[in-house]
């Protein structure tokens, strides 16, 4: 390989409307991720990058729609502008919302791994390399199967390729979660003002929807969570008809939204007796927001935060981690990806990088207690960015 990608600016303009819908960024910041992309791509000798995470395609040109459960992909060669190969009716919406892509559509009697094959073999060389990404969600095993076996193309895992760069926010990125920060703040006030006696979870969950999406949010991509402290341990349990009884304790987890950028947060209101373990819950988050700064591992800031529960309990404990990466998030989850702080994980964390940060304590020896916060990593500290207080 002997060419350079190409430099920010010099994809060319956009096919379709000149005028984005907001909240779309400007053509020179996915121009940069792309020379970025591209770079790491030469550095690994790959001719092209297939992107199918929803997240990424999103990145790299910001569509942003609900049709992913139709195969759609982004094809980015080393050179020359990608294409992004999508069902023939999303075109419209496609056309209105990308930025420097050429569009493949194909129609609902066309195999979609057909499609992406007839808009990806112009654009090779001879004896090609393709990074793909093989824990993508929206790359289906019938599509991998015909991709695979396509002669001539040898398939290399890229799954990683995107998943460091896109960890790391710009300042207009920033911006959007702190946005994000902002609704999901007004979503949990109303949430847990709605939580009294009697209220059904139901009604907690549209006091919660109403309020982040009359403010402004966009469609999260993923479910508030409401539960009662009883089944605090059913993780990912959205609400039920049941209402609350006097003195129950009630738990929301939820994240609004600004342009796919989210800023999750939870807060739990506790029954009778959670007094020491909401204590020690939030010992353990002041230990781990210390410890969540540039150059610490991941694997460290979990150690922190566990010391301080250990400390307190006096026995081991067991949790599997105490937060995760997140920013771009398409259903079904505002995560965007699996790195998490957890035992093992040696990603060193860098400025620009936000996480949900969790203080979970469950059946240990002080009771029972759980809350969480959007954080960002900042050149020398972190800066919690979701300001809900605690309630009482």
């Amino acid at each position: 390989m002997t060419a350079h990608p190409a430099a920010p600016g010099e994809a060319g303009p956009a096919t379709g409307p000149a005028t984005l819908p907001e909240p779309a960024f400007p053509a020179e910041e996915y121009a940069q991720r792309l020379f970025t992309a591209r770079a790491a791509m030469e550095r690994r000798g790959f001719d092209a990058l297939l992107v199918t995470a929803p997240e990424d395609v999103h990145y790299l040109c910001g569509l942003d729609h609900q049709g992913h459960f139709a195969l759609t992909a982004l094809v980015v060669p080393l050179y020359g502008r990608p294409v992004l190969i999508e069902r023939a009716m999303e075109t419209p919406t496609a056309l209105a919302q990308t930025h420097g892509v050429t569009h493949h559509g194909y129609d609902d009697a066309t195999d979609p791994a057909d499609a992406l094959l007839e808009a990806l073999t112009p654009l090779l060389p001879d004896a090609p390399v393709v990074g793909y990404q093989p824990a993508s969600l929206s790359l289906p095993p019938a599509a991998w199967d015909r991709l695979r076996t396509a002669a001539g193309i040898v398939w290399t895992d890229g799954q990683d390729l995107l998943g460091g760069q896109r960890a790391v926010h710009t300042p207009r990125e920033i911006a959007r979660i702190r946005e994000a920060a902002r609704l999901s703040d007004t979503a949990m006030a109303a949430g847990l003002d709605a939580a009294g006696a009697g209220a059904g979870e139901h009604e907690i969950a549209a006091a919660v929807y109403a309020a982040m999406l009359t403010a402004g949010g966009d469609l999260p991509a993923f479910a508030p969570l409401v539960r009662d402290t009883g089944r605090l341990d059913r993780e990912h349990l959205t609400w039920s008809r049941r209402r609350l009884g006097p003195g129950d304790g009630v738990f929301l987890e939820l994240s609004a939204a600004r342009g796919r950028y989210h800023a999750p947060l939870a807060r739990l209101r506790p029954g009778p007796g959670a007094g020491r373990a909401a204590e020690t819950a939030r010992a353990a988050m002041d230990a781990l927001c210390a410890a969540l700064r540039p150059g610490a591992t991941a694997e460290e800031v979990f150690h922190t935060w566990r010391a301080v529960i250990e400390t307190a309990t006096g026995e081991p404990y067991a949790r599997h981690h105490c937060g995760y990466l997140v920013g771009i998030g398409f259903p079904p989850g505002w995560m965007g990806g699996t790195r998490t702080l957890r035992p093992g994980n040696t990603m060193e964390l860098r400025a620009g990088m936000t996480f949900h940060i969790q203080s979970w304590l469950l059946d240990t020896p002080l009771g029972t207690y759980a809350f969480s916060d959007t954080a960002l990593v900042t050149e020398d500290a972190c800066e919690v960015l979701t300001r809900t207080p605690h309630p009482e």
